[in-house]
């Protein structure tokens, strides 16, 4: 089945006008569950209950409230709130363009494919190449659902990406979280560490590596269940507890993919070892002289 457009838009930089439609780009997987009663096996409705009054209502009974202190309130109605929302026209306006490296991926909300209309492909070419040549993505505005979004359009799999992004102010500072600021790594200790991930590394980002494991064991544990099989418990992972010894526990990693940690340090680390030894041995020197000069 042909995709559909959840959108449309147009494409606007400079004079240049392009006409595009919006297709989601993913599709969560994640399992969900049913609320049933366990008498019958019937799914339940949940109802609005208001605690004031000590009873059920019905929904046009409801009013959105905006809480401005806690447990203050002002109300707005529909009517209210629709004229409030912006009113696009449809339009990206890009304001600039930079390099995709200068952009934080926590700023990424969501993901949506621009496809090119029937009249506007040899523009919609013509800009995917230029900013793919360029190594530059774009930064735009953009309304959609009464809504004014600052996204980020990108060359993605022959064509146009566009990502819906975060303003700054909705990013928690990272200073609330504790980093280990405090704790310093030693020289030998980064070192495994470097050599432990120049191990790992792959040359490209393969996602078909990754699997929601927790959602394959449901699906496979209903399918058990539907044929009347017995479902059994995986055995608990086993906790291995605190890491006493990181140095240990590097050279035990390097070891484990086939990696001697006494040999093969990388270029940077065996200048760094050998810059170590000069200086030792400069230090060393004018206590060799003073030596000689008792003698």
């Amino acid at each position: 089945m042909p995709a559909r457009p959840i959108s449309a838009g147009i494409i606007s930089f400079g004079l240049v006008s392009i006409s595009v439609r919006l297709f989601t780009a993913t599709s969560p997987k994640s399992v969900s569950f049913h609320l049933l009663h366990n008498k019958d096996k019937s799914r339940i409705q949940q109802k609005i209950y208001c605690p004031v009054d000590d009873k059920i209502i019905e929904r046009d009974e409801l009013v959105r409230g905006f809480e401005i202190e806690k447990g203050r309130y002002v109300t707005f109605t529909d009517e209210e709130l629709k004229a409030l929302e912006a009113q696009g026209d449809h339009t990206i306006e890009i304001s600039e363009f930079i390099p995709l490296s200068e952009v934080d991926p926590i700023y990424f909300e969501n993901g949506y494919y621009l496809g090119c209309e029937t009249g506007s492909a040899k523009a919609y070419r013509l800009l995917t190449d230029a900013m793919e040549q360029a190594s530059r993505v774009a930064l735009a505005s953009y309304t959609m659902r009464g809504k004014e979004h600052v996204v980020l359009i990108r060359p993605y799999g022959k064509g146009l990406m566009l990502h819906t992004m975060y303003y700054a102010d909705e990013i928690r500072s990272a200073d609330e979280v504790d980093r280990g600021l405090n704790a310093e790594a030693k020289p030998a200790e980064l070192d495994l560490a470097k050599r432990l991930i120049a191990d790992l590394t792959q040359k490209k980002f393969d996602s078909t590596k990754y699997h929601d494991r927790y959602r394959e064991r449901v699906i496979e544990a209903a399918q058990r269940k539907l044929e009347g099989q017995e479902v059994t418990e995986a055995p608990p992972e086993q906790y291995t507890g605190k890491v006493i010894d990181l140095m240990a526990a590097l050279k035990a990693s390097l070891e484990k993919h086939g990696v001697s940690a006494d040999q093969g340090q990388p270029p940077e680390s065996q200048e760094a070892v050998a810059g170590a030894k000069a200086s030792k041995g400069h230090a060393r020197a004018p206590e060799r002289k003073r030596a000689g000069g008792k003698k």
